[in-house]
């Protein structure tokens, strides 16, 4: 049993000889989740900067009344902007998704150590997980929760970038 459960917890780290007990690894784990989740905030931070300032230079020329160049102009570049945020959203995705199964990948390996090694995730004198993963079943899963914010944001601004370029079309045709 005792080899099973060594085999288990070194198996993506190339020996046990890395980590001299189970709080280490843990401790391990969860500054991998930390870095990653760090990183998955950095993205997602400029990611909404950019789509912010796409957003202003979008509603600003639709604003554009220029009776010289405004229709062709209200033609031309909102629609280039919403197909520039279409295009950074759709290039955004890969690279937040896959923060994403990272750190769904380290919460894995430390529910399994956890399992394996539950009295490294104790605190003294409380019965709680360390990390509230403990027996609830849905405590290894709320970091997901958390993180959606970040997975959906891309395809919403995607979604938003096709109406808007839609609808700038639409309204230069119908002037």
């Amino acid at each position: 049993m005792a080899d099973l459960r060594t085999l288990l917890l070194n198996q993506d780290t190339q020996g046990g000889e890395l980590f001299e007990s189970p709080k280490e690894r843990l401790i391990f784990y969860r500054s991998e989740i930390h870095f990653e989740s760090s990183l998955l905030a950095e993205r997602t931070s400029a990611y909404l900067s950019s789509q912010s300032f796409l957003m202003i230079a979008f509603a600003s020329t639709m604003a554009n009344s220029n009776p010289d160049w405004g229709n062709l102009f209200r033609l031309v570049v909102p629609a280039v902007l919403a197909l520039l945020g279409l295009i950074t959203s759709l290039h955004a995705m890969p690279g937040i998704k896959s923060n994403f199964e990272v750190i769904e990948r380290w919460h894995q390996k430390q529910a399994e150590l956890l399992q394996c090694e539950g009295r490294v995730g104790i605190l003294p004198n409380n019965e709680s997980a360390l990390f509230g993963e403990g027996d609830s079943p849905a405590g290894g899963r709320r970091y997901k929760r958390t993180l959606l914010f970040s997975l959906r944001t891309p395809l919403i601004f995607s979604l938003v970038w096709s109406v808007f370029g839609a609808l700038c079309l639409a309204l230069s045709f119908i002037d």
